[in-house]
């Protein structure tokens, strides 16, 4: 190899160094910026994760404090309601159990009658509407409430007035018991009479009928379907 082709043969690897060089710049500036925005997730992710745990904190202690005064409120026992949250599978899961003194954690509704059952559910509905953002209008409806709970119905009806008071909120109850009815700002009694449908005001306001439609009438377009056959 001549002096030339020598030189020729340097200033090639010299090029090829420089390339290197730079693509080396630019992958070393390329890991910098990665590790930065993985540091910046893992913050975030730190953010998210402690927002949550407080907001758990929070939910669990407003929900176990108000359900824990239905429970008592109706049974003359050492009842506490408690929420406990689980990670599995990357995911959180909420688990609600009761505790009586100091025994074992059960599950109500495998463990005890329906009655706990039927004030857990019935004070669980307002407490997650009072955390719920943005709110609907403060309005329960409520089917056949505590209907599991025997003598103890008209304890369970007055722990609903007294969240319906204290919370602001309207229950809608449809019900047969003359307990729940006796708890009542104002009942409803509807009956069908005659082929007609009656509401009769029997509680907070003096007695008042409105007849309605026929229960048998037939509807607008049966109507119109019977005209057009004449």
């Amino acid at each position: 190899m001549n002096v030339e082709d020598f030189r020729a043969l340097v200033e090639k690897r010299k090029s090829e160094r420089d390339l290197l060089d730079r693509q080396i710049g630019s992958l070393e500036g390329e890991i910098s910026s990665k590790k930065k925005e993985v540091e910046r997730h893992v913050k975030a992710r730190w953010v998210i994760v402690e927002v949550a745990r407080l907001t758990q904190q929070s939910f669990e202690e407003y929900v176990k404090r108000l359900v824990t005064m239905a429970i008592r409120s109706v049974f003359d026992r050492d009842y506490k309601f408690l929420v406990d949250f689980e990670i599995k599978a990357n995911k959180s899961e909420c688990f609600l159990r009761v505790q009586e003194g100091e025994w074992e954690p059960f599950i109500p509704k495998d463990e005890q009658g329906g009655g706990i059952v039927d004030v857990i559910s019935n004070s669980l509905q307002p407490a997650m509407w009072s955390l719920a953002e943005p709110r609907s209008r403060p309005t329960i409806f409520l089917d056949e409430p505590l209907k599991n709970m025997g003598d103890l119905v008209e304890l369970g009806g007055r722990m609903l007035r007294e969240i319906s008071h204290k919370a602001g909120i309207q229950f809608i109850i449809n019900t047969h018991d003359p307990a729940l009815v006796e708890i009542a700002d104002r009942a409803f009694q509807f009956a069908h009479k005659n082929g007609y449908s009656e509401v009769k005001v029997i509680r907070g306001e003096g007695e008042t009928k409105f007849p309605g439609e026929p229960v048998n009438s037939p509807s607008p377009r049966a109507k119109r379907r019977k005209e057009l056959e004449l």
